[in-house]
């Protein structure tokens, strides 16, 4: 009889431990379907809300009765008219992908796939593809804004800003490169923006033995610009450089993204463009070194660098861990989606 219920309690303890196992089992599945793999964390949040701009602070917007800004009725900087059937850049209206008439080029390939992808093929929504300079309304999903309207996506033009991100180009340390201040770039922009690069220029091109700038190339009519253009240099050329040059064009500068992520130190005027990488949320002199808009302590700045290098060294590793944050690709995704989400959370479409 003893034996017999020593057997039956060993069986019981078996039976517990075999429970207990696979009852931990389902709750770490559990836990990691619903606190990882389907939500982001509180900061990830706060990321969702900035792309949202303005859009966060409304719950409920009838896409029907919603009138756009008459401030977007500007023209956009930028590589063409993509959108056609009355669509066009500068005439904000609600679409569905089906009106996108051209879907081969990169800017809207890039968005019908992201919509098509989260089942939002059939809801309308507002876009402006392309450069964006100027003040856009709340309601456009846009590569970049200048302000707090429109809806940022990481999608767009995705390999111009982020290819040399995730691939990134060789580099070496900060120590080993060149003791001067370089910029590559062509006559894009306008040249009364604030820190414009033909200001830049103007004042430093062959001015100082320790300041190797000058334009690549010219393009968008400005042949005048000829006389400043020098030597192209490729990425890792230009790494060889201990200061790099950060300097916006038609909008944001399409290098900041691994310039921050090298071992140089980037300099630049305080960005008025602001995209997916967060631009305006980067601190002067914390992740950068400030230059005035002007240019005109760019020299005082050099010589401040030289004098701090440990300095320098720190805004660097503050530079790479701010943009630290992108690096897990299928958490970037995870972001987009739920700002599209939020997105079409807030257009309602009633009477439809």
């Amino acid at each position: 009889m003893k034996l017999f219920k020593l057997n039956n309690i060993k069986k019981l303890i078996i039976q517990y431990k075999f429970i207990l196992f696979f009852s931990l089992i389902i709750f770490l599945i559990f836990f990691y379907l619903i606190f990882i793999n389907n939500d982001i964390n509180n900061n990830d949040m706060g990321r969702v809300n900035f792309y949202l701009g303005n859009l966060s602070k409304y719950d409920n917007i009838d896409i029907n009765k919603y009138k756009p800004s008459p401030r977007d009725n500007l023209k956009v900087l930028g590589p063409g008219e993509y959108m056609k059937s009355g669509n066009t850049i500068g005439k904000t209206k609600s679409m569905k992908i089906k009106d996108i008439e051209d879907k081969t080029n990169d800017y809207n390939k890039s968005l019908i796939k992201l919509i098509q992808d989260n089942g939002y093929e059939n809801r309308r929504f507002y876009y402006s593809p392309g450069d964006i300079n100027l003040d856009k309304d709340m309601l456009n999903i846009l590569k970049d804004r200048i302000n707090n309207n429109g809806v940022l996506i990481r999608s767009l033009n995705f390999n111009r800003h982020w290819g040399e991100y995730y691939n990134k180009p060789n580099d070496i340390s900060f120590v080993d490169k060149t003791n001067k201040i370089v910029w590559r770039g062509t006559t894009t922009g306008s040249e009364d923006r604030k820190g414009n690069r033909f200001d830049l220029i103007k004042k430093w091109f062959n001015k100082n033995e320790n300041v190797d700038v000058a334009f690549s190339d010219t393009c968008q009519g400005k042949d005048n610009y000829k006389k400043y253009v020098k030597d192209s240099k490729s990425i890792e050329e230009l790494l060889k450089y201990k200061y790099i040059l950060s300097i916006e064009g038609n909008d944001k500068d399409s290098g900041i993204n691994w310039k921050m992520n090298s071992n140089s130190l980037v300099l630049m005027p305080k960005p008025t463009i602001t995209s997916w990488m967060m631009e305006t949320k980067l601190i002067p002199d914390k992740h950068y070194v400030l230059l005035k808009d002007d240019y005109s302590d760019l020299e005082e700045k050099y010589n401040w660098c030289n004098n701090n290098q440990q300095k320098c060294l720190e805004i660097i590793k503050n530079a790479n861990t701010f943009m630290d944050q992108f690096k897990d690709k299928n958490n970037e995704e995870k972001i987009e989606k739920r700002v599209l989400e939020e997105y079409f959370k807030r257009l309602r479409e009633y009477n439809i």
